[in-house]
């Protein structure tokens, strides 16, 4: 793996046009959700990764855990986007303490 640095896959327009709407509209880069829509869909087709190499298989679970950190990432900055850190803060300090 430590062979491949970068890679430059060509896709059709339309699919490019999909995957940029969706990344618009998501947050996230156009490469976490091709990561994510790939390895979704050789998930459901294969139930198991088990057919590729090793190395691919630990190559593709790093790229989905990388997806899934992407996901709680936006979803946490979504979160503190609507408040501030002091106003966090000082709801947690407040909250009864239990006994």
């Amino acid at each position: 793996m430590s062979v491949i640095t970068s890679t430059n896959i060509r896709v059709g327009p339309g699919v490019y046009m999909a995957l940029k709407e969706m990344a618009d509209k998501s947050g996230m880069t156009i490469g976490t959700i091709c990561n994510l829509l790939i390895t979704t869909m050789l998930y459901n087709t294969d139930k198991t990764l088990s057919g590729f190499h090793p190395e691919t298989q630990k190559a593709l679970t790093a790229d989905i855990l990388a997806a899934i950190g992407e996901i709680f990432k936006m979803a946490s900055l979504e979160t503190i986007r609507n408040t501030s850190i002091a106003d966090l803060y000082q709801s947690l300090i407040s909250q009864p303490k239990k006994k």
